[in-house]
């Protein structure tokens, strides 16, 4: 991995660990006390603590180094938060109670997908279009262009997908999908 992909992934985490301890709070899946002491005692228990520590942590541990890295006790704290939100945050009744749904949602928008591209990796776009078709139409001609012919438009179809923002899948289910409903 290179050292720009490793800032990349440790951004994601630092991105998304506290985030989902906050909006998990949100919806009501955990209170805030439930994070056991011994994580909220090195990384802190709201999403701004979090961030920062591990952002400072990973900057006082690499400095002069080839390579990211954490200090082992924040690191160890980061690995038992991780586990701790799969097992209360990710996968809780709560959040996979829509499961089934949205993985029949995720396969009938790629079929939505396949069939409104019908396999061409170019498309002209014009401005009578949907919004949506611009934005799936301007994601497929840039990855053609980088990719050429080396990407199957399947593949190019499931990267649209991974990168849609929940509100933004929903909002393309209820738009494009018969009988979506959550």
């Amino acid at each position: 991995m290179t050292l720009e992909g490793c800032v990349v992934r440790l951004s994601d985490i630092i991105a998304y660990i506290g985030r989902d301890i906050e909006d998990a709070i949100i919806v009501g899946t955990i209170k805030r006390e439930d994070i056991p002491n011994e994580i909220t005692d090195v990384l802190g228990n709201t999403n701004a603590q979090i961030v920062n520590n591990l952002i400072m942590d990973v900057i006082i541990n690499s400095i002069d180094k080839p390579y990211l890295q954490f200090s082992k006790e924040v690191f160890e704290s980061l690995i038992k938060l991780k586990k701790w939100n799969y097992e209360n945050i990710y996968d809780s009744k709560e959040a996979t109670k829509n499961l089934e749904i949205i993985e029949k949602a995720f396969y009938d928008l790629f079929e939505y997908y396949l069939e409104k591209l019908d396999n061409r990796k170019k498309i002209e776009i014009d401005d009578n279009m949907s919004e949506s078709d611009q934005l799936l139409f301007s994601f497929v001609n840039n990855k053609s262009d980088k990719y050429k012919e080396t990407t199957d438009i399947k593949r190019i179809i499931l990267d649209y997908i991974s990168g849609q923002t929940d509100k933004f899948f929903l909002k393309e289910c209820e738009n494009n999908l018969k009988n979506f409903n959550i």
